[in-house]
């Protein structure tokens, strides 16, 4: 009971979050450090130090779903398959259609030990937003800008970029380009009509320049692999896959899929990745139907693998939020002492005011229905 308390009060809310920025903001100056002091001298040195740089704040993250919410992680993969995940090189495509899918990826990631070396496309107006954009932006994500001639040439040059890393990097991409929504999947099925394919029903059509722009540049730095994984979280469960209820300290289960697709067999067509997305629906359609990924496709149901929760998350946390609290400790204690009472109190009142605008700014933007970007206006 008490621990529910502490999970639902306002003020852990608010303490994860300064939390989160206090530490987002010391990251971003290390950044910062290693482009000028170790990035132009020493490339290996300075990829092994963003891993662990992005790792610390990423995993603060992670917490609020593996740990503060208790939610599960069930993962069904081909056996042999399994043996391969976080020890390669990757392109991985993920369905974008939960308001947390975003979470769920860095959890699955974090399991397989490559958080700290994941690299994603990313909308332009992102890199913008303090801390949370420039921590994108100084770890060498791809920021898309929605003009075709502008992305190629970025694509190229961080691809070309990530498979240098040290580290088995995983470049994540939603190729749908936005969120699913009911308005975007009605432009979707427009567009499959004018593509003469069928239409998704669980996915919007996705888009494919970028894809074809990517796989050859995979095939030539010996990229070896794609993932195709799916995400579901069954239709009627109690607790709905947000963020403000993992905040609250609900529990979720996630059910993810990963299908290991040798990067020899892909091709850079829209009819190689609209088999894929395809395959997506069969996955997420039989899952809404039977619970599984497999009966509807008319294979025998196979168990999940449950992933356990590592103690590093928690205590990477754990030291965050402590030192956080030295800081707020340290600066209050020192006001009292010079009997600086109005000082204190004006800016306790705008810290504690700007956390809870941003939280709930972050949990507003979070929303399926708040999902700004376009879809069908440019492929």
């Amino acid at each position: 009971m008490a621990s529910g308390f502490l999970k639902q009060n306002i003020i852990s809310h608010l303490l994860i979050t300064a939390t989160i920025l206090t530490s987002g903001i010391i990251v971003n100056i290390i950044q910062v450090l290693l482009h000028i002091l170790v990035k132009p001298f020493n490339k290996r040195l300075f990829h092994h130090c963003m891993y662990y740089v992005s790792w610390t704040w990423l995993a603060q993250c992670v917490f609020v779903i593996d740990f503060w919410s208790s939610s599960e992680l069930i993962v069904y993969c081909n056996e042999e398959d399994l043996k391969y995940i976080g020890n390669e090189h990757n392109f991985t495509l993920i369905n974008h259609s939960y308001e947390i899918d975003w979470l769920v990826g860095w959890l699955l990631i974090e399991k397989f030990r490559g958080l700290g070396c994941t690299r994603g496309f990313i909308k332009n107006a992102i890199k913008y937003i303090p801390i949370c954009g420039w921590f994108f932006g100084f770890a060498e994500h791809v920021f898309l800008q929605r003009s075709f001639d502008k992305d190629k040439k970025v694509i190229e040059n961080r691809i070309s970029e990530y498979m240098t890393y040290p580290n088995s990097t995983w470049i994540v991409v939603t190729a749908e380009g936005t969120r699913f929504t009911k308005e975007k999947h009605e432009t979707s099925i427009k567009f499959a009509k004018e593509k003469n394919v069928e239409p998704l029903k669980h996915h919007l059509i996705p888009r494919a320049r970028g894809f074809a722009t990517c796989i050859p540049l995979l095939k030539k730095y010996n990229c070896p692999v794609i993932y195709n994984v799916q995400l579901a979280f069954e239709k009627d469960a109690k607790v709905a896959p947000t963020l403000g209820n993992l905040l609250l300290g609900k529990k979720v289960v996630a059910h993810l899929f990963i299908e290991r697709i040798p990067m020899e067999k892909a091709e850079p067509t829209f009819e190689f990745l609209y088999d894929v997305y395809k395959e997506k629906d069969a996955l997420q359609d039989s899952f809404h139907k039977f619970g599984n990924f497999y009966e509807g496709r008319g294979l025998k149901p196979v168990e999940g693998v449950r992933m356990k929760p590592r103690l590093r998350i928690l205590i990477n946390t754990v030291i965050w939020i402590i030192f956080s609290i030295f800081l707020m400790t340290y600066y209050t204690i020192k006001l009292i002492l010079a009997e600086r009472y109005f000082l204190l109190t004006t800016v306790s009142v705008g810290i504690i005011a700007m956390l809870y605008f941003m939280l709930q700014n972050i949990l507003r933007h979070s929303k399926v229905n708040k999902s700004g970007s376009q879809y069908g206006k440019s492929r």
